[in-house]
């Protein structure tokens, strides 16, 4: 991503030249908007690091200094580990997964840290979006398989403003998160391929449809 400068009151005229066209607003890529909330690239990368080091380098400090204390988690993957990819598990796909910052980091806070690699990292004024992978392997499980599977997935983070001399000037309020979780349920041996000859037959998921329906 660009890095963002900040301009002085004397460097008006070059930052109308320099900064980033976003919307016809020359302000927006220093972090200016209409209502001085917008974030910058700055801003965003801190926002995905900070997202990154909640699974990397969990913290409850961590958690009650970038997440907001209503913020929410959705995400049906998490739901599809946690039932085991069974219909009937314990929790309704589509459900929060967790409902506030407490419920957060009892869940997170009792998993083992992962190497989390950020791919890339999109952003509006007020939200982020986080293309992540885990490089295998990663301590998953405690008898992995000899091979296991890379697991990628995307992160949509939803932010409040939290002030200009905060040192988290943009909190995380909300988590929409889906990743490959067929991989992540490999890795934990809860899925066992039975026919793998067959599905490198396969030579497209349109054709694979067409045959099942």
């Amino acid at each position: 991503m660009r890095n963002s400068i900040l301009a002085c009151t004397g460097l008006l005229a070059l930052g109308a030249i320099a900064a980033p066209n976003n919307g016809g607003d020359p302000w927006n890529g220093w972090g200016f908007s209409g209502n001085g909330r917008c974030m910058n690239d700055d801003q965003a990368n801190k926002v995905a690091n900070n997202f990154a080091s909640l699974i990397s380098a969990y913290t409850t400090t961590l958690a009650n200094s970038v997440l907001t204390t209503t913020v929410q988690d959705y995400s049906d993957s998490v739901i599809e580990l946690i039932d085991g990819g069974c219909p009937s598990g314990p929790i309704a796909l589509g459900s929060a997964t967790f409902a506030s910052r407490a419920s957060f980091e009892a869940g997170q806070g009792s998993q083992p840290n992962l190497t989390f690699n950020i791919l890339n990292v999109w952003h509006n004024c007020e939200s982020v979006t986080v293309r992540w992978r885990l490089p295998m392997p990663n301590p998953v499980a405690t008898a992995a398989p000899a091979v296991q599977e890379e697991v990628t997935g995307i992160a949509v983070l939803e932010t409040v403003w939290n002030g200009w001399r905060s040192p988290q000037q943009f909190l995380i309020n909300m988590i929409y998160s889906e990743f490959n979780s067929g991989a992540w349920l490999y890795d934990l041996e809860i899925f066992k391929p039975a026919n793998c000859a067959a599905a490198r037959r396969m030579r497209s998921l349109p054709s694979y449809f067409a045959r099942k329906n």
